[in-house]
This record gives C-alpha cells, structure tokens and sequence, in this order.
C-alpha cells in the first residue's frame, strides 16, 4: 500500500474511532459526535504529520540516547500542543455566541484521560515512522569488525562459482567488460567527482570515491562514507542521472551503491542479492538491481 493511501485510511479511521467513542460514551446525537470526531482529528493529523517527519529526517539512526531524549521532549510537545488546539476546536464548535466563542479546559478527568489517549497517540504515529523508515530501507544490522574480517577475507581467496544463480554461491561483482555505451560514457563524463553538503553556514565538499551507498526517502537521501554520512535534499533518481555508472548502480529503489567498495555478494533467493560493503553493512538488492550487478561478474 502506498503512504499517501495509508495515511488517508489512517486519518479516515482516526475520525470514525472518535466519532464513535464519542457517540457511545457520552450519548451524544450523530451531529455533535461527527463534530467531536473532527474536533480530536485535526490535532493528531496536523502534529503527527509533524512529529512524523522529524523522527523521519533527524532522529531516526542517531544514537539510542538521543533518540530517547528527543522522544520525549517531542511527546510532551505533542500531547500538549494537541490539547490546547483541541479545547480551542471544541469552544469554535460549541462554545460560540454572539461576543465570539470560549475556550474552557477539560474537566481534570477528561484531561488526564485526553493526555493519555494524546501519549498513547504518539507512540503509534512514532512506531509507524519507524516502520516505514525500515521498508524504505531495507538493510539488515551491521555485524561487527572481526565477522566482516573474516568474511573479507574469505572472500578475497574464494573463486567466483560458475552457477551465479545457485542459492548457496557467492558472486564478486567486477567492472564489465562489454564497451560501454555512448549514453554511458557521456554520464560518466559528466558525473562529478565531489558534490557538497551544508554543515551549519558551510558548504563542506564530499569525496565521491569515499562515498559506500546512497539510501533515500522522497526528497532526501542519506550519503554513507568511509568516514560518516550526511543527510541532503536530493532525490536518488537525480543522483541516478549523474552519477558514473561505472562506479555507482541503483540497486534498490531506496539504495544507490558504489561497486568499488563491495566486499562480496550472496544470492538472497527470488532473484535477489545480499551485498556485503567493506564497512560490514548490509543491503539487500532487488531483482532488477541484482541483474544489474551480475551482468557485471566475468
């Protein structure tokens, strides 16, 4: 299911849940519960977008601590923030006269119970952010220094098997040996060899050569280097268009890799690849992408 119909299923859920909770709990007629459900909707989905995308963009792959941290500070910020726009929905509903309308707070029960339900809330919306980060990208938990090691090095001495396709080989890809292509060799000839990324007021240049995998999530993708990564506002299809095919393949639609820095590869089944990078992370190919890398091996 794509985002933009989960989320609309979501918001579509969220007023029918209240709307109803509403009508049952306090006996209220179809019209007041209806504005009531809408009244507890809007906060949830203008803040959880919100809360959403910070969690997305800046929190997700920081350190455990930080993110604990930072989760806390962005749910007091939620459950408050959803409250206050909450009791000023509910005065514009039903607290209208003819001097204007009056924001009253809830009863101390309804607002113990309304911080619970806003808690309870945003550790939903916090739980899906992360499930959807981790389908946008797909790798698994890098392993640490003395497994790569001696999987490295295993590797370095293993011959590269004749069935590529058998589930249990182990595939090296290598620069083709086929002549490129015209369309190949003019990307090639315009990719650059540095792009830059802002760092506070600066403006800090990247070595490509340096750069392991490129993951990205609509409009940003997240550079991963030999030394560190950074986050820019660049989508994965233009880094398709200019990068050097030579060194870079596209292959998953959330992941871009540079063959030069890929230790081995395994077969995953279903036509896939597991590419093992010489930092030990993990990334899991699609099919396309794997035909991609195999047309590579000699």
């Amino acid at each position: 299911m794509k985002r933009r119909s989960f989320d609309l299923l979501a918001v579509v859920g969220i007023f029918l849940a209240y709307s109803i909770t509403l009508r049952l709990a306090l006996h209220s007629d179809y019209r007041e519960s209806l504005l009531g459900g809408a009244a507890n909707t809007v906060p949830v989905v203008i803040f959880g977008a919100i809360v959403r995308r910070i969690i997305q963009v800046r929190l997700i792959g920081k350190a455990v601590l930080i993110q604990w941290v930072a989760h806390i500070l962005l749910c007091a910020a939620f459950a408050f923030l959803s409250y206050v726009l909450l009791i000023v929905l509910l005065g514009l509903l039903y607290g209208g006269g003819p001097s204007g309308f009056v924001v009253k707070p809830l009863s101390s029960g309804g607002t113990v119970w309304q911080s619970l339900e806003n808690v309870t809330t945003y550790a939903l919306i916090a739980a899906i952010s992360y499930l959807q980060a981790q389908s946008d990208h797909p790798v698994m938990p890098r392993r640490d220094n003395a497994d790569v090691a001696v999987e490295n090095q295993k590797a370095s001495t293993a011959a590269v098997p004749d069935d590529l396709n058998a589930e249990a080989g182990h595939v090296v890809p290598t620069p083709m040996g086929n002549a490129p292509t015209e369309s190949t060799q003019i990307r090639a000839e315009a990719a650059p060899s540095r792009y830059f990324v802002r760092i506070g007021d600066e403006f800090r240049p990247i070595d490509m050569d340096t750069v392991i995998s490129i993951s990205g999530a609509d409009d940003y993708s997240e550079i991963r280097t030999l030394s560190g990564k950074h986050l820019v506002r660049v989508t994965l299809s233009e880094f398709t268009k200019s990068l050097d095919p030579a060194k870079y393949v596209r292959v998953h639609r959330s992941w871009i890799v540079n063959v030069h820095h890929i230790a081995r590869a395994e077969a995953a089944g279903g036509g896939r690849l597991l590419l093992h990078m010489e930092t030990g992370q993990i990334i899991s190919t699609s099919r396309t992408g794997a035909k991609l890398l195999r047309g590579r091996v000699i």
